[in-house]
């Protein structure tokens, strides 16, 4: 092949290429094109993940050799042999990796890693005397690294590794390529053509990083340089790294902070044996010959010397799930969880079933046949396993308007719930008050329905932990009834009302927050009248709350409100007495009800709360069109978001394992509270 066909053909490669969507990406405002090209990086986390069963063959062929007293040589040019020097030094500190076992080659010399040196890639020689100059041989590994993947350099780098006896593998950005060819093992890392055409520092950058990262750091994890997750190789050189010796020591050990720095000072500040000492109780000779016998793995040389330490058992567990809601978004792969906490997702998996995180419901008038006016702590425990059985993991207790003494005892009897929670049963996040500072009854009973009364509000809020109030703002003194509970730090939503467009701004202006169940209990939205439903949804501050059990609202409403507040739309329950099993004639506050239709009832036919699961909302807005994202954050990150706690909703590494396992049809297959099974099938 000619120089000008070689030239050529390089216009050719998928990294080289010239995305034709972003012709215009100059004239994008700075926050746009600030938000694409950190969307676009998502295609370096998806390369990755599409390697990993490369990346895991790598692993076991590095891990291997340096076990047997080999070496790890990285190779590269330009921006990937950066990268690659950049990932060997930092082993050296970080897992006491001694000097020269992981040695760094870059096109250029070291000064190419502060000044771009022209035409040093290209030069093939080079690579083949890098390789004579250190040694390579039959125990090494050598890892080429190139966007491209037809870096002269970097080729003749493996083709003579290999030639000597040495382990190769090459990362290449194109899929197939001349290092993919020369290369024992090939991690392609597939990103395509870059936001700036042809600029391989960018998502074939961070791809490689992250393969890098990922290679590294799982061959120190597989020669015992960790203790889960803590760095306990680390080489505590200064002040800072000292701090975190004595942090991993407390950490394993169970110890203070002066007992870990006495321990590590007479260990001269190894942390594997100080972390062994303090653990076991063991002297230095014998923590000494435990790390000996067992290479150096400190959770194995625990149970040698005590082999019944909790420490040295694992409760990894992967779910099976082939998806997993993450931040608002399906991230494709299994998750795994570490007795209470979430500790992976994205990992690779076969199945089709989705981990969401657990279902949370803000309006729950009763359940399985107890209602929460009237419920014993002992009741309200089992509301709470009942709930979570059916993937309920949050909510909280709404008490209808009532008899004031009532309401108080009720709002008391739920905060000792509060304050000692049921392991196996939905958290309680607050008290929700709907009434009695309402204008449409709705249900509710009309004598008890009361104007705002800052006294009776004090009075109500006093006795427990209320976080939410429903009210009507149109009543006199409703506004500075928001103010006032604002101010305390309670959610108010509007509800049950009459009020008009420019009452309900009001409130909104006051610090309303949301709606309840828009479009029941308010009047129609007409031409010139859009009322409390039409100033919520065009307000972009405000959520909204909807029932979808097939029987409160129509199905072209709930609809219309997810295209017209995209975001800001959850679903709530209202579920009463008769929800999650209950039969009969039941109790909602001091009204008697039951079911028809598939919702709840007064009597006389007026529709009085919700006879469904959360789930079953869940199903009913996909089979609606509405995305699964959308509906899935409408159960979860949103109304966590209202309640303002941050610890709900959430699904992530870190996170406790508050899950729910849905099958294929949405069904919920699996309940997991702090890790352990509280419902599903």
């Amino acid at each position: 092949m000619s120089e000008v066909e070689e030239l050529a053909s390089l216009g050719g490669l998928p990294t080289e290429s010239v995305r034709a969507e972003l012709a215009g990406l100059d004239l994008l405002e700075t926050q746009d094109l600030v938000e694409l090209i950190a969307a676009d990086a998502r295609q370096a986390i998806a390369a990755v993940r599409a390697a990993a069963p490369a990346i895991t063959k790598t692993v076991g062929i590095i891990a291997e050799r340096l076990a047997a007293g080999g070496r790890l040589v990285y190779v590269g040019a330009g921006t990937a042999g950066r990268i690659a020097m950049l990932d060997a030094v930092e082993l050296g500190p970080t897992f006491n990796v001694p000097d020269g076992v992981v040695e760094a080659v870059i096109a250029g010399g070291d000064s190419a890693l502060r000044h771009a040196i022209e035409g040093v890639e290209d030069d093939a020689k080079a690579g083949v005397e890098a390789m004579r100059q250190l040694r390579v041989g039959p125990g090494d590994v050598v890892l080429g690294v190139s966007a491209s993947g037809r870096t002269p350099f970097v080729l003749a780098a493996l083709e003579s590794a290999a030639a000597l006896g040495a382990a190769t593998v090459g990362v290449s950005c194109n899929a197939g390529s001349r290092l993919s060819e020369v290369s024992q093992v090939a991690v392609d890392l597939v990103v395509g053509g870059e936001v700036i055409a042809g600029s391989s520092r960018m998502n074939a950058g961070t791809a490689q990083k992250i393969a890098l990262n990922t290679i590294s750091t799982s061959v120190m994890v597989r020669l015992g340089k960790t203790y889960g997750n803590l760095m306990v190789d680390v080489r505590a050189t200064n002040t800072k790294l000292k701090d975190r010796a004595i942090r991993i020591v407390q950490s394993i050990a169970e110890v203070d902070a002066q007992a870990a720095a006495d321990t590590l000072e007479a260990a001269d500040w190894n942390v594997k044996l100080a972390s062994l000492i303090a653990a076991s109780g063991a002297d230095s000779a014998a923590a000494g010959g435990a790390l000996e016998t067992t290479g150096g793995r400190l959770r194995e040389a625990l149970a040698l010397l005590n082999p019944s330490d909790r420490r040295t058992r694992s409760n990894w567990q992967r779910l099976g799930v082939g998806a997993a809601f993450v931040d608002g978004e399906l991230i494709p792969g299994d998750v795994a969880i570490d007795g209470e906490h979430v500790v992976a997702v994205g990992l690779p998996a076969s199945g089709s079933r989705i981990a969401i995180p657990g279902l949370v419901d803000l309006q729950v008038n009763g359940y399985a046949g107890i209602d929460m006016l009237h419920a014993s702590v002992e009741e309200l425990r089992a509301v709470g396993r009942a709930l979570a059985a059916d993937g309920v993991l949050a909510y909280q207790p709404t008490l209808v308007s009532g008899e004031p003494e009532a309401t108080c005892s009720a709002v008391g009897r739920i905060g000792k719930l509060v304050a000692k929670p049921d392991p196996l049963g939905a958290a309680v996040v607050g008290v929700h008050l709907e009434g009695p500072f309402l204008s449409r009854a709705g249900t509710h009973p009309v004598d008890r329905l009361r104007l705002p009364d800052p006294e009776l509000a004090e009075r109500l809020v006093r006795s427990g932990p209320v976080s939410m109030v429903t009210l009507a703002p149109e009543l006199p003194g409703a506004l500075e009834l928001v103010t006032m509970l604002v101010e305390r730090g309670i959610v108010i939503s509007l509800g049950h009302s009459e009020a008009n467009a420019r009452a309900a701004a009001r409130a909104f202006d006051a610090g309303a927050a949301a709606v309840t169940h828009l479009f029941n209990a308010m009047p129609p939205v007409s031409a010139r009248k859009p009322g409390l439903i039409g100033r919520a949804l065009v307000d972009e501050r405000i959520a909204i709350q909807l029932i979808a059990d097939g029987g409160h609202v129509a199905d072209e409403l709930l609809q219309l409100a997810f295209a017209a507040a995209p975001g800001r739309c959850s679903l709530v329950t209202d579920a009463t007495s008769l929800a999650g099993h209950g039969e009969g004639r039941q109790l909602l506050g001091e009204v008697e009800i039951e079911v028809r239709d598939g919702v709840a009832r007064r009597p006389d036919g007026t529709i009085a709360g919700g006879a469904s699961t959360l789930a079953f909302g869940l199903r009913r807005l996909v089979g609606l069109g509405i995305q699964l994202p959308q509906a899935l954050a409408a159960v979860t990150t949103r109304p966590a978001r209202l309640a303002r706690r941050s610890d709900l909703g959430q699904l992530r590494p870190g996170a406790p394992a508050n899950l729910v396992v849905l099958d294929d049809r949405l069904e919920v297959d699996e309940v997991l509270r702090q890790g352990a099974r509280v419902g599903g099938r």
